[in-house]
């Protein structure tokens, strides 16, 4: 017999939680828009709940990347000299207001015509340490790359909340490669439920989870281990295979917007005492890299005049 309450409850419950999910929505994209305005000084229009709806896999998952996205060219494949391999995130994949920016005004490009070398650009947009580590780890990078004789990952302060992430963006379904530190090794962390990360009231709470407690201050050491961590592990993988590579951390203190405890901290001479090159790259150039001059028109990437003078000395004074 057709029971008419459990339909209607039925029908009830599913429109409340579409409901809760719009409100959800609204929440955060009202959240990110402030910070998109705030930070990045521009306008974005964020797709519909509608269409956010219909999205099933998240962009910032290596499976995503793996089947839809691509690297840089390389740049200066005609020099002789051993090659450069770099690493990192939108910063050094090279993307302002203009979205990707021109070849030729990208880290990459720029350091190879200052070094005279090939550079093998293999960094991509909202990507953080644990998408070099996990690169070196599959190995494939061995096969594709001539042997190099210099990496450099260049490091900004939003590295360190990536590696805690739980959302990136209001669409992520919860699957960002993310790592843990169990019995002294990193551990891949699977998502789980991933059809409850869909959910934006469930967004909105691990978004403050995120922000506000994951990466409170008292967190900060923790955090930082972690990162050391995927640092050590990445110069295990590499020197297995190249042992006299030299491995370069290039610290940018731009204009990310995050916490600058993680570029200020002094325990980056932990890793220097582990054989990794550290340099601050404001003090390379003597110069602030949040000021204007330095600064896409987007208000947060780089420029072309920094990776200029960024190259220029790391030519004149590291890479020989």
């Amino acid at each position: 017999m057709f029971n008419k309450n459990l339909l209607v409850t039925i029908i009830t419950s599913v429109l409340l939680i579409l409901l809760l999910d719009y409100i959800g929505y609204r929440m955060v994209i009202e959240d990110q828009l402030s910070f998109v305005k705030r930070e990045l000084r521009s306008e974005v229009k964020f797709p519909s709940w509608f269409w956010g709806r219909l999205r099933f896999y998240d962009e910032t998952t290596m499976k995503w990347f793996e089947k839809h996205g691509e690297f840089r060219p390389a740049a200066g494949t005609e020099y002789k000299k051993q090659p450069i391999w770099l690493f990192g995130c939108s910063f050094v994949y090279g993307i302002g207001k203009r979205w990707v920016l021109p070849f030729d005004e990208t880290f990459g490009y720029i350091l190879s015509e200052y070094t005279k070398r090939p550079v093998y650009n293999r960094a991509y947009p909202s990507w953080g340490v644990q998408h070099m580590y996990y690169q070196l780890d599959k190995g494939k990078i061995f096969e594709e790359l001539p042997k190099p004789e210099y990496v450099i990952f260049t490091f900004i302060n939003d590295h360190a909340r990536r590696t805690q992430k739980l959302v990136y963006d209001p669409f992520s379904d919860g699957e960002y490669l993310r790592y843990k530190i169990k019995n002294g090794k990193l551990e891949k962390i699977n998502a789980v439920l991933v059809p409850l990360w869909k959910f934006y009231p469930v967004k909105l709470w691990l978004g403050h989870l995120e922000y506000h407690i994951r990466l409170d201050a008292k967190y900060h050491d923790k955090n930082f281990d972690l990162l050391k961590k995927m640092f050590i592990e990445s110069g295990i993988k590499l020197r297995e295979k190249y042992p006299d590579v030299k491995f370069i951390i290039l610290k940018y203190n731009g204009n990310d917007g995050f916490d600058r405890w993680f570029i200020e901290t002094p325990r980056w001479e932990e890793l220097k005492q582990e054989g990794f090159i550290v340099i601050d790259a404001d003090k390379l150039i003597h110069a602030n890299l949040q000021d204007s001059e330095y600064l896409d028109p987007d208000g947060y990437h780089p420029n072309k005049k920094a990776w200029e003078e960024i190259s220029k000395q790391l030519a004149k004074q590291v890479i020989k």
